[in-house]
C-alpha cells in the first residue's frame, strides 16, 4: 500500500521528469511484487498453503522483487543525467509498461521452474544457489545505485537521498535472508521490517521536504502579493493617468470650441459697444441710462466669454493699478440679484485701501463665484458677507483681503484639499461644473495674492483671498496721463476683416476727430503704406484671412516704417500672449472709445 501510494504521488506530478517516471515505476514494480509475494507465500493468506503457484516460488520472486527495484532505480539515475528533453514534450509511458511486463515475467517464470526453490538444511529452509545468485545480483544493483547517486551528487535532492536509504535497506534484508533466512529468526525478520523503516524514513524526509516546499510557496506567495499591489498600484497610476488624459484631452477639445466661440462672441460684443457708443455721441445725454443697461449686458457677455476660455487653460490676466472698493460697490445689485432674497447680502469695505494691480474682471467673477457657492451652501437662507479690508502678507509690505463668508453647513474636512481641483464638485449633476474654486484659486495666485479657507460643520465658511499692494501700477498710470498725445488730425490704418466691427471701428474714431483708411487684410495694408499712404497709427485685428495675420503685419510695419505706432486687437487669440511677450500693445475686444484712445496715445 506504501508503494502503491508512492508510485501515485510520484506519477501524479504535473509535467513529471523522466527519472521521476522510471522511479515511480520502480513503485509500482514493487508494489506488484509484494501481491504476488503475499500470494505465494504460504500461510500468509491461506492456513495450509499459497493462494496460488508453488510455494517454491516465494523465493524466486523475492529475489526478483528486490534487484528490480534496484535496476529500475539505476535506469532512472541514468536518464537524470541524459540530454534533456524539449519542454513541450511529456515523458513517455513505456517505464510503466516496462515495470507491468517484468512482473509477469517473473510470475511465470518462478510458476515454470522450481529452479529457484528453497532447499532444507536441518531444521531451517534456505535460498538454493539460483535465488542465492539472484540475491546477491540484487544486493549489487542496490551497491550501484548508491554509488551512482552519490558519484552524481544527487544525494543532496530529497528523492534521491530517501532511494539510497531504501537500497541499502533493501540490499541488508536481502543478505540477511539469503544466509540465515528461516521463518521466525532475526534475519527473518529484519527482511520484512526493512520496508517499514525504509518508508518511516521517507515519511520523515517528505516532511521536511514538504517542510522546504512549504516555505518558499509561502516566500513566492508574499512575493507574489507585494509585486500584486505593486501592479494594483501600477494599474491604479495609469487609470488615474489615462482619466487625466482623457480629461485633459476634452478639457483641449472644450477650450478650442470655447475659444472660437469666445472670438466670435467677442466680435459681437465689439459691434454692440461701438455702436452704443455712436448712439450715445447721437442722442445725447437722454438715453445715459438705457445704455449703461447695455453696457452692463455686454461687460456680462464678456465675462461669460472669459470662463469660456478658462475651460481651455489659455486665459490670461491683464491686471491694471484698481481700487476694489468701487468695483464690488458696483457689483452690489447684480450680486443681490444672482443669490436672491433668501440670502442677505453685506458689503463692508475699509477706508483708504491701497490700490492693487488686478484684472477687474476677473476679480468680478472670483468674487461672483464665491458669492454663489456661498448661497449655494444656504437651501433655508442666511447671511452673506463680503469684507475688504487692509491685511498682512509675506510678499509685501501692504495688502488687502477680500473675504466672502456664509453661514451654511461648511465643509467636510476629508474633502477640503480638494475643492480647488477642477471639475471636483459636491453639488448635484447639473447644479455646478466645478470650475468656480479652480477660478478663483488661477486668478489669485496668478495675480501674486493667497487664498485662504476656513469652515466649520455646521457654523459656515470663509474664503479669503490677499492681494498684494503696488505702486508700480500707479505710477503706470501716471506715466501713461502724462505720454498722452493730442488724436485730432491724425491718421489712422485699420486693418479688420468682419464688416460690422470695421465699420463701427471706423465710425468711433472718425468721431474722435482722426482719419481713418480702413482695409480688409494684411495683404492690402502692406499694398497701400507701399504705395506711400502716410499713417500715424496702425489698429488691426490679429485674427484675418490670408498668409499674414496681424502679428506679422505689426512686426514688418515696425520694421520698415518705425514711425508708425501699432496696435493689435483680438476677440481672442493665443498668438495675442506671445504679441504681448514681444512688447506689442494689444488689445483686448470688446473696447470702448476710452480703451483705444489709451492704447493709442
Amino acid at each position: 500500500m506504501i508503494d502503491l501510494a508512492t508510485f501515485w504521488l510520484l506519477i501524479s506530478t504535473p509535467r513529471p521528469h523522466r527519472s521521476h517516471v522510471i522511479v515511480a515505476s520502480a513503485y509500482l514494480f514493487a508494489a506488484l511484487m509484494a501481491i504476488l509475494h503475499v500470494l505465494t507465500f504460504p500461510g500468509a493468506v491461506l492456513a495450509d498453503g499459497p493462494v496460488l503457484g508453488s510455494p517454491h516460488a516465494v523465493s524466486w520472486l523475492f529475489v526478483g522483487w528486490r534487484a528490480g527495484f534496484g535496476f529500475f532505480v539505476i535506469w532512472a539515475i541514468l536518464k537524470e543525467t541524459a540530454t534533456p528533453r524539449p519542454a513541450d514534450r511529456r515523458p513517455g509511458a513505456w517505464p510503466l509498461l516496462a515495470a507491468i511486463l517484468a512482473t509477469v515475467l517473473l510470475a511465470v517464470a518462478s510458476q515454470a521452474t522450481d529452479l529457484g526453490a528453497v532447499r532444507p538444511d536441518g531444521g531451517r529452509l534456505l535460498f538454493g544457489p539460483v535465488s542465492r545468485l539472484g540475491a546477491y545480483i540484487s544486493v549489487v544493483a542496490a551497491a550501484v545505485a548508491v554509488f551512482l547517486i552519490w558519484r552524481r551528487g544527487l544525494f543532496r535532492r530529497a528523492v534521491y537521498l530517501w532511494l539510497a536509504f531504501v537500497l541499502i535497506a533493501e540490499g541488508a534484508g536481502v543478505w540477511l535472508s539469503t544466509h540465515s533466512g528461516h521463518r521466525y529468526s532475526l534475519a527473518w525478520y529484519m527482511a520484512r521490517i526493512e520496508g517499514l523503516l525504509a518508508n518511516t524514513v521517507v515519511l520523515g524526509v517528505i516532511a521536511v521536504h514538504f517542510r522546504a516546499v512549504q516555505k518558499r510557496l509561502t516566500e513566492a506567495y508574499l512575493t507574489l502579493q507585494h509585486r500584486t499591489e505593486q501592479l494594483q498600484a501600477q494599474v491604479q497610476k495609469r487609470e488615474a493617468a489615462e482619466a487625466q488624459l482623457a480629461r485633459a484631452q476634452k478639457l483641449d477639445a472644450v477650450g478650442r470650441l470655447g475659444a472660437s466661440l469666445a472670438h466670435d462672441l467677442n466680435n459681437i460684443l465689439q459691434v454692440l459697444t461701438g455702436r452704443l457708443a455712436i448712439i450715445r455721441k447721437r442722442a445725447g445725454d437722454s438715453i445715459d441710462a438705457d445704455v449703461q443697461v447695455m453696457r452692463r449686458s455686454v461687460k456680462k457677455g464678456e465675462a461669460l466669454t472669459r470662463q469660456l476660455t478658462l475651460l481651455s487653460g489659455r486665459r490670461r490676466n491683464q491686471p491694471r493699478a484698481l481700487q476694489v472698493g468701487p468695483v464690488l460697490r458696483e457689483m452690489e445689485d447684480a450680486l443681490r440679484s444672482l443669490i436672491g432674497t433668501q440670502c442677505h447680502l453685506t458689503i463692508s469695505i475699509a477706508d483708504d485701501l491701497p490700490t492693487v494691480a488686478l484684472d477687474p474682471l476677473e476679480l468680478e467673477i472670483a468674487v461672483t463665484n464665491l458669492a454663489t457657492n456661498a448661497s449655494d451652501s444656504m437651501p433655508r437662507g442666511g447671511r452673506i458677507r463680503i469684507n475688504a479690508r487692509l491685511a498682512s502678507s509675506e510678499q509685501a509690505a501692504q495688502a488687502i483681503s477680500i473675504e466672502v463668508a456664509d453661514e451654511g453647513e461648511g465643509i467636510k474636512p476629508e474633502i477640503l484639499e480638494k475643492i480647488f481641483e477642477p471639475f471636483f464638485t459636491t453639488k448635484t449633476r447639473g447644479n455646478g461644473t466645478g470650475l468656480g474654486l479652480a477660478q478663483v484659486q488661477a486668478f489669485v495666485t496668478g495675480s501674486g495674492g493667497a487664498v485662504q479657507v476656513n469652515s466649520e460643520l455646521g457654523r459656515g465658511s470663509s474664503v479669503t483671498m490677499t492681494f498684494p499692494a503696488t505702486h508700480a501700477a500707479e505710477l503706470q498710470e501716471t506715466e501713461r496721463q502724462a505720454g498722452q498725445v493730442a488724436m485730432e488730425g491724425k491718421v489712422v490704418l485699420l486693418v479688420e476683416d468682419n464688416p460690422d466691427v470695421r465699420d463701427a471701428s471706423n465710425q468711433l474714431l472718425s468721431a474722435e476727430g482722426l482719419a481713418v483708411r480702413v482695409v480688409d487684410d494684411a495683404e492690402a495694408a502692406i499694398a497701400l503704406l507701399a504705395a506711400g499712404f502716410a499713417a500715424d497709427f496702425l489698429v488691426t485685428d490679429i485674427v484675418m484671412p490670408g498668409r499674414m495675420n496681424g502679428v506679422d503685419l505689426v512686426r514688418q510695419v515696425k520694421a520698415q516704417y518705425p514711425g508708425i505706432r501699432s496696435i493689435l486687437v483680438t476677440g481672442y487669440s493665443d498668438i495675442a500672449e506671445r504679441a504681448r511677450e514681444e512688447g506689442f500693445t494689444v488689445l483686448r475686444k470688446p473696447y470702448d472709445l476710452t480703451s483705444l484712445i489709451e492704447a493709442l496715445s
